[in-house]
């Protein structure tokens, strides 16, 4: 199907559907069979108005006898030739619709996963999870459905129309007088279906968030007697969704019996002066059969166009919100600098950052200067800023003003690929991915490691012993988000990841908040190991961890309040003092 014919057809005027059929010409080919495919089709079906009209004149005023066994040849052969091409038509559209949604749901992966952090903000994962799964499936599911009709139908139109004018052109022109009407439901049908198709869409959207968000959070539900509530938000969302489907089938099922009724105006019309016509003995009874089964054939092709507008309204609008998310932005990536490997200077200079939509900054005027191999800590009460200092380091949050700058280049300069290739990060937000242990352990490095390397990882970050124990190993699967692993075996997993990176800047955000004590006891031993001669950013509310910290920076209101090692800061007897006070209350002779 080419460019030309797409910019042409009224119905391609939306710039969604266009762009979506902007996919298809790469298949040109099985397109080009499946509209062959579709004349045949078209063809056969105007043979049975003429084959019936002639059998007519044949059997009833010739009394032909070759017409007793001739008939069920010919109408049996029509039947297969036109349920054949039907069949083959339907089949190699539906195949490029596969093909094009492929590519498209590649596309809507590939841009989400380079967004920005503060666009995932803008999304819920329900939602994104319905575009991929109910709305890039409607679109193509109806392109190749409009595609059918508008082809099949409109050339079985043609064909049939052509077959009416050459019997009766003028008939035919009475027929042209219900056209104006047909219009006007047409319009009707596609403004309202296509503004109810979006209210579903959002509504379904909203339906995956309650349904995630009540399948994640089952424990709170439990714990909190909270099904009531979690019933009456989802039948809210089941009841709207359920209205505007019924709406929706109403506009749909009334907009079909309309052009039915207006069709018929005109067939009645037709009748009317066909009988005239057969008074005045100007129109025999095979002409009037030919043409009668002619308008009849016509009528499904008809109604099939008249719902067309429906679905291209519905394909519209899944179009226009599947594109939507596509053409969100990707995190920007400016920089032309690379390092291979760095020493682990890192410098701040006045770093701010301040979170859109808030009143104050999350961090302001953050200035330090890092030594290679240094560990820093970094302390405070919840919302002092530390874990956004986190996040600005590898840039997944931008710096609204300052700079950071790594072996004196600037973080604005380098590539993203580049400066993240020398961090390593362990989050209290544990992220495992539904495969083998060992894959999540390699994950990102996997064909830079052997088994070997990967062992030695699971051992410092004390797994063998557990990973000995499983029946698989290694190539135990974890689950959706290592759903069948507890928090501490996540967490270990996560802290072997880094291990294995060995990059050199670690970033530990409460790297051991959710082990044991055993266990922190092991991990601690080998993250201290981990940090020498790399330089590590620690935020830890177990003060105990960061005792051994080269310096402790002691933040609140996004500020720098204190900093030093932790015997000069519990000297100082302010802030930092203070925390530890209260963490320790128990044991005096830390004060001391």
């Amino acid at each position: 199907m080419s460019k030309k014919f797409i910019d042409r057809v009224p119905i391609f005027k939306d710039p969604y559907v266009r762009r979506l059929m902007s996919y298809l010409p790469e298949h040109k080919k099985e397109i080009a069979l499946a509209i062959v495919c579709m004349v045949l089709g078209a063809a056969s079906s105007s043979l049975i108005a003429v084959l019936l009209g002639k059998l007519t004149d044949l059997g009833f005023y010739e009394h032909n006898p070759n017409i007793v066994w001739l008939t069920p040849i010919g109408l049996i052969g029509i039947s297969v030739l036109h349920g054949g091409t039907q069949f083959l038509s339907n089949y190699l559209l539906q195949r490029v619709s596969q093909q094009v949604l492929v590519r498209i749901r590649r596309l809507m992966f590939e841009r989400m996963i380079q967004w920005s952090s503060q666009m995932y903000q803008h999304y819920m994962s329900g939602k994104i999870v319905s575009k991929f799964v109910n709305e890039a499936s409607s679109a193509l599911g109806m392109a190749a459905e409009i595609l059918t009709t508008l082809v099949r139908d409109s050339l079985q139109i043609i064909s049939l129309a052509c077959i009416l004018i050459y019997h009766n052109w003028l008939l035919t022109l009475v027929t042209l007088v219900v056209a104006p009407l047909l219009a006007l439901v047409l319009k009707w049908v596609s403004k309202t279906v296509k503004r109810l198709t979006m209210g579903s869409q959002n509504t379904l959207g909203d339906m995956s968030v309650a349904i995630q968000e009540a399948y994640e959070g089952q424990r709170v539900i439990k714990i909190y007697d909270g099904y009531e509530y979690e019933k009456k938000r989802f039948g809210v969302i089941n009841e709207r969704l359920r209205s505007l489907s019924v709406r929706m089938q109403a506009v749909k099922s009334l907009g079909t019996p309309l052009t039915q009724l207006v069709t018929m105006i005109g067939v009645s019309v037709v009748v009317v002066f066909a009988l005239t016509q057969a008074r005045m003995g100007q129109l025999s009874m095979g002409e009037f059969t030919t043409y009668l089964s002619a308008m009849l054939l016509m009528m499904p092709a008809i109604r099939h166009l008249s719902s067309l507008n429906g679905s291209v309204a519905r394909m519209s609008a899944a179009a226009e919100s599947v594109f939507k998310m596509v053409d969100e932005p990707s995190e920007e990536d400016n920089g032309t600098k690379t390092l291979e490997r760095a020493t682990g200077n890192v410098s701040f200079r006045n770093v701010c950052h301040t979170y859109e939509g808030a009143a104050q900054p999350a961090v302001e005027n953050f200035t330090l200067d890092v030594k290679p191999g240094e560990m820093i800590a970094l302390v405070g009460s919840s919302g002092s800023g530390k874990t956004t200092l986190i996040n600005l380091i590898p840039r997944f949050w931008t710096m609204t003003s300052g700079d950071i700058l790594f072996d004196g280049i600037s973080q604005k300069d380098l590539t993203l690929k580049s400066l993240r290739a020398q961090i390593s990060l362990v989050s209290q937000d544990v992220v495992l991915f539904d495969d083998t242990i060992a894959a999540n352990i390699a994950y990102g490095v996997r064909d830079k490691v052997t088994e070997e390397d990967i062992r030695k990882a699971a051992e410092a970050a004390y797994l063998l012993p557990f990973i000995e124990s499983l029946p698989d190993g290694f190539n135990t699967r974890v689950g959706e988000g290592g759903a069948k692993l507890s928090g501490g075996q996540r967490q270990r997993i996560s802290i072997a990841r880094a291990l294995l990176k060995n990059a050199p800047i670690l970033l530990l955000d409460e790297a051991t908040s959710a082990l044991d004590t055993e266990s922190e006891k092991y991990i601690q031993a080998s993250l201290d190991e981990l940090m020498v001669g790399r330089t590590s950013f620690v935020v830890a509310h177990r003060l105990s961890t960061i005792e051994g910290a080269d310096r402790i920076v002691v933040m609140k209101h996004g500020h720098i309040v204190e900093i030093g090692n932790h015997h000069e800061l519990l000297e100082k007897n302010g802030v930092y003092a203070n925390l530890y006070k209260i963490q320790f209350a128990d044991r005096p002779s830390h004060i001391a």
